[in-house]
């Protein structure tokens, strides 16, 4: 095989991985993939899972309410419903807005998406892994 081939060959596969680097370090939502799966902390723009979605993955005790849903949405204060699929917390979700903050929480392994009480709604200040 001649050099330029060899080289041609050698530059292809690094432009692949530096493509594949880049998707999965994107992928903000949990494991990466759309569908809210087991481990996961899943949050919905609307209520029942509609509109939007972002997940954490469980592994850490507290997520950062930073980024934005898959439908480009801001995540912080417009979260409507929750899938809490993580296999060994509940999670807690704290609101802001009013002078109360109240706080609810979101039992482990759930497999339907719970709507946010209307005091919760659109308020979603911070979650953590653990009782409220």
């Amino acid at each position: 095989m001649s050099k330029v081939m060899k080289m041609i060959g050698g530059f292809s596969m690094v432009a692949g991985l530096a493509v594949a680097g880049t998707v999965a370090a994107s992928a903000d939502r949990g494991d990466g993939q759309l569908a809210c799966n087991s481990g996961e902390i899943c949050f919905a723009e609307h209520s029942n899972g509609s509109g939007g979605q972002r997940h954490f993955f469980y592994g850490s005790s507290n997520h950062a309410n930073e980024g934005n849903f898959s439908s480009g949405t801001p995540f912080y204060h417009n979260a409507s419903s929750i899938k809490n699929r993580d296999t060994a917390s509940n999670v807690c979700v704290t609101e802001s807005g009013d002078w109360s903050n109240d706080s609810w929480q979101f039992p482990s392994r759930s497999t339907t998406w719970s709507n946010f009480a209307s005091d919760l709604n659109d308020e979603n200040a911070k979650h953590v892994r653990g009782n409220c």
